[in-house]
């Protein structure tokens, strides 16, 4: 008997560690507009292969979904055996929101067959379609963590399109968010919650400040503020030209797509007020609480970029929209990845560049880094700009007090023989002192050297 119980204790220890470690793994959290997912759409052409391959290298456990059609779409992208699938099967509506979530994770507070109803929307009663167009609602599910000890709330939110003209339609969206904040002051508090989807408007629009906010009255501009409301995981991103709305294979780099499109934030606000097209943008959030900073796994907010998620035609590519991200930890404090990230960043610079080598230039030009950190330092994430805006991914390891040498063989941006301007960027959107040469020192096969 003793020798027993001593089984079943040590079975329960096992136990109750690996519950600890499931709780301190981060969780992914994705918001993903997949223009109009239909299964008769998807199914067609190299699209329905892109799309699971771009859930696979997102890797996410919970995915906040916009413009899906209906539930078979959803479970041919995600299986049953593996995801929860919340949706609303009767709106009838090809631009429904639903989720995935991965097991162990399980919704709770949805009926057995996950057929998404009143209950779990905020505003169902509404007939105000003016600001929640048909049964784009904000779709509102708990999510249990493995151990089951802790939940969060996952809301999906599919705001009115600019189309019909962007200020025609801004009225919508700031009637809104205006709904929402009240809703969620009301009944979320006291509550842990993650808000994201496809608002139609970027971090600097009205929409979006009176939601970070909490105040009805608040004014659209530019601002990286976190709070006092809800902090918006995406304002660095803004902040760096990071869009996740209109990237095509043209802007594939290499096997990233360039999701810098740095006249994206001005362009935005210059043309506040008009109805002009503001190009590729970025429409996709992440918002929190300011009370689960302590969650949110700092700088892990990102734009998904793999080259896949763009790759083909406008029929069958995966989606015009590219996926979000971030990571939470809700078993512990998460790290101050930031700092670490920081701190190593530090460390690189641009100490040479061959603009114009000899013979052709394209695909044979030069830059060579180096890092003066203790440390290697991965590449993936930092890029160069040009003096025209033109960017270059880089990739590879810079090792610990050592050089690397990168040719620069996808012709992105082209460096000028004229002179030019190029700055490093690091992945949190950080820009490296500014390094400038001159015509004359572009000669042919010289290596223009920087201290």
């Amino acid at each position: 008997m003793k020798q027993l119980k001593c089984v079943c204790r040590t079975a329960l220890l096992v136990l109750a560690l690996a519950t600890v470690a499931v709780s301190q793994e981060p969780i992914r959290v994705a918001s993903y507009n997949i223009r109009f997912l239909a299964t008769n759409v998807i199914t067609q052409g190299e699209r329905l292969a892109r799309l699971r391959e771009v859930i696979r290298l997102l890797d996410a456990r919970v995915i906040g979904l916009q413009e899906i059609d209906d539930r078979e779409a959803l479970e041919l992208i995600f299986s049953p055996e593996d995801w929860q699938l919340v949706i609303d099967d009767d709106s009838k509506d090809a631009q429904d929101v639903a989720l995935a979530v991965r097991k162990p994770l399980r919704v709770i507070g949805v009926n057995p067959d996950l057929d998404a109803d009143d209950a779990n929307f905020l505003f169902p009663a509404s007939s105000d379609h003016s600001a929640f167009p048909n049964r784009r609602d904000v779709l509102a599910v708990e999510v249990q963590l493995p151990d089951r000890n802790q939940s969060f709330f996952v809301m999906v939110v599919h705001a009115k399109s600019r189309s019909g003209g962007r200020d025609a339609t801004d009225p919508r969206r700031i009637s809104a968010a205006r709904k929402l904040v009240s809703k969620l002051k009301e009944q979320f508090h006291d509550k842990q919650f993650i808000l994201l989807g496809d608002f139609n408007d970027n971090p600097d629009d009205r929409s979006l400040n009176i939601l970070e906010t909490g105040d009805p009255d608040a004014m659209a501009g530019p601002e990286e503020t976190d709070g006092p409301f809800l902090m918006n995981l995406m304002e660095p991103l803004v902040a760096a030209g990071r869009v996740s709305y209109g990237r095509t294979s043209a802007d594939i780099a290499g096997d990233r797509v360039n999701t810098i499109d740095p006249n994206s934030r001005a362009r935005n606000n210059d043309n506040r007020g008009s109805d002009l097209h503001t190009g590729d943008i970025l429409f996709d959030q992440i918002l929190i609480p300011v009370g689960m900073r302590k969650r949110y796994v700092g700088c892990s907010a990102q734009v998904f970029d793999h080259e896949i998620a763009v790759r083909g035609s406008s029929l069958d590519m995966a989606s015009d929209h590219l996926p979000v991200f971030a990571d939470f930890v809700f078993g512990a404090d998460a790290v101050g990845r930031c700092e670490m990230n920081r701190m190593n960043h530090d460390g690189l610079k641009i100490v040479a560049l061959l603009p114009n080598p000899v013979g052709v230039d394209a695909g044979r030009e030069e830059v060579t880094l180096r890092n003066t950190s203790s440390t290697n330092i991965n590449l993936a994430g930092w890029r160069l700009r040009d003096r025209a805006g033109d960017v270059y991914l880089l990739s590879g390891i810079v090792p610990a007090g050592g050089l690397l040498k990168i040719v620069m063989r996808d012709h992105t941006m082209p460096l000028s023989n004229s002179g030019d301007e190029v700055t490093l960027i690091t992945p949190l959107g950080i820009s490296k002192p500014m390094l400038r040469y001159t015509a004359s020192q572009a000669d042919e096969g010289a290596v223009i050297s920087f201290p």
